[in-house]
């Protein structure tokens, strides 16, 4: 954490995420209690993801435009006050039993939320040297681990007291990320300011020519489809998760028991990157080191089909954590690195949209499979979309032109 102390901008923008990060999933786990709660079953579950995730990704054009548009402060200064506003409204909404409104509250916040991941992206660039940003991606990797941790735990324990108080410090933590992103410097963009008219008017030309940009760069786009199969496998597997935490109840009640192996897989999101990082530093080389994470993540999703022992299920959460957070962070490290800065904002947020876009419809899959055949299944499926998307990611790379044109 040596560029924390050195770098009082990043030093903001790190802390921010964590107070972010930590109420987006204290409040995750409460939302997922009161889905099973109210009878939804597993559908019900892919309804709570759609929301959290789906309208970030139909957003996500028009958040990586204005955020290559605008200054990249003001920009999560605004959204993080906004989302503050919405996610104390879903508080009220639980408290007085308004339920019916907290999809559309949840919709709103989630679509508003596809700006921070690319504005994030986009900044840090610009608050650390070139040759630091291994070391800002490693923080920010292992912040998110420590906020999921804290976040699905503390959710799961703010669940059993009921909705209200998860949702209420959530709201608190948008408030706390909007003040501490306000003291970052001005980060404003190389491109000539526009009326918001004009950059709404220009989104489908501007995402087009950042499109245009990375499939004329095989490098940068395999960057770009490096999250998605992995995207495809661990929403199915979460669907999964959910149920066996509901039918066996390992460490009490369902809830508890959720957020406990979600917590595990959050450790596991900060173990698999460190490793990775030594093997790095040895001279290692990150595809092999990505190949193997992404194994690793299908495994243990392979394995959580017949897990139940608190022991078992443990250990394939810990797995599960260390496959998917090495992936993320070469994926996301070798996008900051092929990407220009001109262009970085919009391929951030189209690469949000295709992880959200993937994990839904992993979900949705393997819902409909356990609604069908059993709980087991949707591990199953999970590991079959996991290779397919594997494929698929990598069909595309090959049919892209192999020139590398300067940005």
């Amino acid at each position: 954490m040596e560029l924390v102390r050195r770098s009082p901008g990043f030093a903001r923008l790190w802390a921010a995420a964590a107070a972010s990060q930590f109420g987006d999933w204290l409040s995750f786990v409460a939302l997922g209690a009161l889905a099973l709660d109210g009878g939804g079953g597993p559908l019900a579950l892919v309804v709570v993801l759609a929301a959290h995730a789906l309208p970030g990704a139909v957003v996500a054009p028009l958040a990586g435009a204005l955020v290559d548009r605008y200054d990249r402060r003001r920009v999560l200064v605004a959204v993080e006050l906004t989302m503050a506003g919405l996610t104390a409204a879903m508080a009220l909404a639980a408290a007085t039993g308004a339920l019916a409104t907290l999809p559309l509250l949840l919709l709103a916040r989630s679509g508003l939320g596809a700006a921070v991941p690319a504005a994030e992206t986009a900044a840090v660039r610009r608050l650390v040297d070139p040759d630091d940003l291994p070391a800002a991606n490693a923080a920010l990797a292992a912040t998110w681990s420590a906020a999921y941790v804290l976040g699905m735990a503390a959710g799961g324990a703010a669940a059993m007291l009921g909705p209200t108080l998860a949702l209420a410090l959530d709201a608190g933590t948008f408030a706390v990320a909007a003040w501490l992103h306000g003291g970052l410097p001005p980060l404003p963009v190389t491109r000539a300011p526009v009326p918001l008219t004009t950059a709404v008017a220009a989104v489908p030309s501007d995402t087009a020519a950042a499109m245009t940009t990375a499939w004329r760069d095989r490098p940068l786009l395999a960057a770009l489809l490096g999250k998605s199969p992995a995207g495809l496998a661990s929403g199915a597997g979460w669907i999964g998760l959910n149920l066996i935490a509901a039918s066996a109840q390992p460490f009490g009640p369902a809830a508890l028991s959720l957020g406990i192996l979600q917590a595990v897989r959050g450790v596991g999101t900060g173990v698999g990157p460190w490793l990775a990082g030594r093997y790095l530093a040895g001279g290692g080389d990150p595809g092999r080191a990505q190949r193997v994470a992404l194994a690793t993540l299908l495994a243990a999703l392979a394995a959580l089909a017949v897990a139940r022992s608190p022991v078992a299920l443990i250990a394939v959460a810990l797995v599960w954590g260390a496959g998917t957070g090495t992936n993320w962070t070469l994926a996301h490290a070798a996008l900051q690195r092929h990407a220009s800065d001109r262009t970085i904002g919009r391929l951030a947020a189209m690469d949000e949209l295709l992880v959200s876009a993937a994990m839904v419809a992993g979900a949705a899959v393997a819902a409909a499979v356990a609604e069908q055949v059993g709980v087991g299944a949707a591990a199953a499926a999970a590991v079959g979309l996991g290779g397919l998307g594997l494929v698929a990611a990598r069909a595309v790379v090959a049919a892209a032109p192999e020139m590398t044109p300067a940005r």
